[in-house]
């Protein structure tokens, strides 16, 4: 599905995708947590059940989630300020450096930049997380090009766990 995410932010309106998972059949000897995807927000406070659920919907309408099974987070992903889901406005030089915060269990295989010109999708990896198991490390990557129209994170382990981002839009004059 990331890569029709990836085709679809270039046909215009701007796309999210959830993760999700099916459980047809459950019993108590199923291990679930290892192999479901959770969406976790970005939200200013955890809202009250009583209140209802308008800001974990403006949270998935808006972008401001990542996805992961839990074995990698990602703490932080910025380029000048702006998270997932967000508009940076501007020339890109202006708005460099890209900023990445991740915290893993098992050693990191490949973290990149998933990237588009508008037209194609390209892939950055980004270097400075050490393949080292139970690590957390920020690092700031210029952006990959000055033709960048969105940009998303996606980190895997060597396990094969994983997160990805929602895009980070870039407007350029």
């Amino acid at each position: 599905v990331l890569d029709l995410l990836d085709d679809m932010n270039n046909w215009g309106p701007r796309k999210f995708t959830p993760g999700e998972v099916d459980v047809f059949k459950i019993d108590s000897t199923h291990e679930l947590y290892g192999h479901m995807n959770v969406n976790y927000l970005r939200l200013d406070t955890v809202p009250r059940f009583q209140d209802g659920w308008q800001p974990v919907l403006d949270a998935l309408r808006g972008g401001r989630f990542f996805v992961s099974t839990g074995e990698v987070l990602v703490q932080r992903f910025a380029i000048a300020g702006h998270q997932s889901g967000e508009t940076v406005r501007g020339k890109p030089e202006e708005t460099s450096p890209v900023e990445i915060s991740l915290r893993w269990t098992f050693p990191l295989k490949r973290v990149e930049l998933v990237w588009s010109d508008g037209q194609r999708v390209k892939r950055t990896p980004v270097m400075g997380f050490p393949p080292t198991p139970f690590g957390s490390r920020t690092v700031r990557t210029p952006l990959p090009s000055s033709d960048c129209r969105w940009v998303r994170l996606e980190a895997w382990d060597v396990a094969t766990n994983g997160a990805f981002t929602m895009p980070i839009w870039i407007d350029t004059p």
